[in-house]
């Protein structure tokens, strides 16, 4: 069985909790359609394809930024007392700004392992190349990613007596000895919409997100040619 390894470097960088406006807070982690999305783009998709996700890693600590927000959305005659008027192709629309609280991740390090649902072998080697040939963006439009390691790897069944979470990652419930961790229900993909009117249908997985020396359940996971936990997430 094999899997695309990547291992990214972020400076800064959010991976936003929907709902979450006026003050931005972030996920610990991306979130499996985050990750599917990167791919997705790095592959120039035009449709959804199957995937499994494992996501762990780190950052040194979480800091929060004060961020001026300017939004383009309405017409002047609706919205008269906006500063800001600008045109927009053949219309003309107005502008406001305001102040808005973001947190953002420090130096994060992530360990993202990749496996098709679907002749998974050629699609690791076509994604291996397709990443390299671009800058890979994960979280906002702004959150470029730094590739530090690049390889698809070869995994395994874990074979020792017990298994200790190396890094903070997401897993299931199944997979835990002791019910730990902050339980999330996660993005995974959403159906195809037609325009900007149709409500988006997501698939979500339910995950704990847990910390580094977790005892795990060794039946549920893998490990790679450098011995790392690979848990897969996946929908259905």
């Amino acid at each position: 069985m094999k899997a695309l390894k990547i291992k990214l470097y972020q400076n800064l960088c959010n991976y936003r909790k929907e709902g979450s406006f006026g003050y931005v807070q972030t996920y610990p982690l991306p979130t499996p359609s985050m990750v599917r999305g990167m791919v997705h783009d790095i592959l120039e998709a035009n449709e959804y394809i199957p995937l499994k996700i494992s996501i762990q890693g780190k950052s040194d600590a979480v800091i929060t930024n004060i961020q001026r927000v300017y939004k383009f959305d309405r017409d002047p005659n609706s919205r008269p007392q906006n500063p800001y008027r600008i045109q927009v192709r053949n219309s003309q629309k107005t502008a406001t700004h305001g102040i808005s609280y973001v947190d953002l991740h420090l130096n994060m390090m992530l360990i993202i392992h990749i496996f098709f649902e679907n002749d998974n072998d050629n699609q690791c080697k076509h994604l291996f190349k397709k990443i390299q040939e671009k800058v890979p963006v994960l979280g906002r439009n702004e959150d470029l990613a730094m590739i530090e390691d690049l390889k698809i790897v070869s995994l395994k069944n874990y074979e020792g007596r017990s298994a200790l979470s190396k890094f903070p990652m997401y897993i299931s419930k199944d997979s835990l000895i002791e019910n730990v961790g902050t339980r999330y229900r996660l993005p995974f993909y959403y159906e195809n919409v037609n325009s900007f009117s149709d409500n988006r249908i997501f698939h979500f997985v339910e995950a704990h997100y847990i910390s580094e020396n977790v005892s795990l359940k060794i039946n549920t996971i893998h490990l790679d040619d450098d011995n790392d936990i690979v848990f897969f997430l996946s929908a259905q």
